[in-house]
């Protein structure tokens, strides 16, 4: 809406592309596009300036192919040697005069936003922990269930951080797991500080068996078997409770902690609108040229503004830290 007759929906399915342009008439354009063929790619990006990638397919490919060019990039994957593949471009970004932004979303992008928020009231901050809180009301893409049946699958590392029970704002006190989002994997460079993000969903029960399972190798074992496709169908299915999000942020110092998060419904929405709000930006503002996270290019307190436009909710709070690590208010 913002640059009609502008934008172009492109993916490997012809008709769903169209799908999306029909939704806003006159608004936007159709193409077919598979980002793994180059000959799509060349013919994409011709006439472009910026290309926002939604997908984790051919993505460092498909961000060289728009650096060379000029053409700005924005890719809201949230799987950490994806980003460090990117990132790895910065150089050629400079020289080409164009920029790269990546951690853009939910998880990661505004718990950056909210890290960075938390770490800039508290600068002796040693420690920064992350939590998503998700329903399981709102279908999800193949993409996004396969992401979380890939890390669910995937052997869980020794040195793990251990669970943690976490206060979230208007959802009360939930045990959260540790999970890979990349957030935590960039933010110790570029925030130094010890990051760990956790996710847990809206039932309470569904989460402690989800992740027993998991410490128990039992997604492990069925990853081996093959039968990750089987689990992604079956979570594809799965759709049951609210379709609320809070994504919460806790920097602490030992002494002090302070805290942030952004809630509200459609986590998929909000995505959206987050990545919009970069695009935006990257199109029509002055920015610095490279391979830049979002907490490195945005100001989190105007953008914040911006969202509890779109009904996105942003708290903030501190507490005292006792010497056990237990919070009080």
């Amino acid at each position: 809406g913002w640059f009609p007759g502008q934008v172009v929906v492109a993916g490997r399915d012809p008709g769903r592309a169209e799908a999306v342009a029909r939704s806003m008439p006159g608004a936007l354009a159709a193409q077919q596009l598979d980002v793994t063929r180059e000959d799509d790619v060349r013919r994409a990006l011709q006439g472009a300036s910026m290309v926002v990638t939604c997908v984790e397919q051919a993505n460092e490919p498909l961000a060289r192919a728009c650096l060379e060019r000029g053409i700005h990039y924005v890719d809201i994957s949230a799987t950490a040697p994806v980003l460090t593949s990117i990132a790895a471009l910065d150089g050629l970004a400079v020289q080409r005069n164009a920029t790269a932004v990546l951690s853009v979303g939910l998880a990661p992008g505004l718990t950056n936003l909210l890290a960075l928020h938390c770490v800039d009231r508290l600068p002796t901050a040693r420690t920064v922990d992350l939590t998503v809180f998700v329903g399981l009301g709102e279908r999800h893409g193949v993409g996004a269930v396969q992401w979380i049946v890939d890390h669910l699958t995937a052997p869980v590392r020794r040195g793990t951080p251990a669970p943690k029970r976490v206060r979230l704002p208007g959802v009360g006190t939930r045990s959260a797991y540790p999970f890979p989002f990349s957030d935590q994997h960039t933010l110790r460079d570029t925030l130094g500080v010890q990051a760990t993000t956790r996710l847990c969903f809206e039932s309470a029960a569904l989460t402690k068996f989800v992740f027993g399972l998991r410490a128990a190798g039992v997604f492990s074992l069925l990853g081996r078997l093959g039968a990750a496709p089987l689990l992604t169908s079956g979570f594809s299915r799965l759709h049951f409770g609210g379709d609320r999000y809070v994504v919460h942020a806790a920097a602490t110092d030992g002494r002090h902690t302070v805290e942030s998060a952004a809630a509200g419904r459609h986590e998929g929405y909000a995505t959206g609108i987050v990545t919009a709000h970069v695009a935006r930006r990257l199109h029509t503002g002055k920015v610095p040229t490279g391979v830049l996270h979002i907490d490195q290019l945005v100001e989190p307190t105007a953008f914040f503004d911006e969202l509890q436009a779109h009904g996105i909710l942003i708290t903030h709070g501190e507490r005292l830290a006792d010497p056990v690590g237990h919070a009080r208010a």
